[in-house]
């Protein structure tokens, strides 16, 4: 974006209320950054939102009865913090004031808890000088988020046609070989955030992929937090306590009716 923008830190889970804040902060002439209006599908969805918080003026950052899920909010304002930007807490409800970080409590913020009009138009006069003279278009969706894609690394060649795939599906993707690692932060604790956030975890099966210290942690917390997972079968892992009962995804046959499967799986979930 060459303009002064907002960039709005939230959780998935109050994606309504962030969708009603971006078209209001529009019609008011104050351009905004999301993580699905500002990240095209197929993208890097991590490498983005690091761009996205480098450019901008001020961080909204949006407390509700879910921030205290999302590990990678954290990030995203600590990441925005080490620079000269204006950060300004959203107050969604009474959990979100009480899960405000420490940091952000000597900022004033803006109480959306009562009339949402009202809570815009003190918002706007705080983001007076970001405001253009006419008002914006809405912004269009670029992407439906991201997936979590859990993989090894000997199945790569495999999980580039995935990418390819779910781009063709409007999703952009976090691939941890790929993406940039937060190393302020244990890893487990880092993958906690970007799993909960995660439309959904495609797990890679393989023997390699069994192998993995990590796999079938990141596949049983997908399911705690309740982030749809999808077991796409490359190479038979073998008999597999942990998967046992499971469904799997074949692709160890004809490619095509692989995809062709996990899209109806991903109709069948809304996705």
């Amino acid at each position: 974006m060459s303009k002064p923008y907002v960039f709005i830190s939230y959780s998935r889970q109050d994606r309504e209320f962030v969708e009603r804040l971006t078209d209001a902060l529009s019609a008011a002439g104050v351009e905004t950054w999301t993580d699905v209006s500002n990240i095209a599908a197929g993208q890097n969805w991590q490498d983005e939102i690091e761009r996205g918080l480098l450019g901008a003026e001020v961080l909204l950052y949006v407390a509700s009865r879910n921030t205290s899920t999302s590990q990678w909010m954290e990030h995203e304002l600590r990441a925005f913090t080490k620079g000269a930007g204006q950060v300004i807490p959203l107050i969604v409800d009474a959990a979100g004031e009480k899960s405000l970080p420490n940091a952000l409590r000597q900022f004033q913020w803006a109480d959306f808890r009562g009339d949402f009009d009202v809570a815009i138009q003190e918002l706007v006069v705080g983001l007076a000088s970001l405001r253009q003279s006419e008002p914006l278009a809405r912004p269009e969706l670029q992407s439906k988020g991201y997936v979590f894609i859990s993989y090894a690394s000997e199945d790569e060649a495999f999980v580039e046609e995935l990418k390819a795939h779910m781009k063709g599906r409007g999703y952009t993707y976090w691939d941890f070989r790929e993406s940039q690692r937060n190393y302020q932060v244990d890893y487990t604790i880092e993958l906690e955030g970007v799993i909960s956030d995660a439309e959904a975890t495609l797990s890679v099966v393989s023997p390699d992929w069994k192998k993995s210290p990590t796999s079938l942690q990141e596949l049983h917390f997908s399911k705690e937090v309740h982030t749809p997972v999808f077991l796409l079968r490359v190479r038979d892992p073998g008999p597999t306590l942990a998967l046992a009962g499971m469904t799997f995804i074949d692709f160890t046959g004809p490619r095509k009716a692989g995809f062709s499967k996990l899209d109806a799986e991903l109709v069948e979930f809304g996705l």
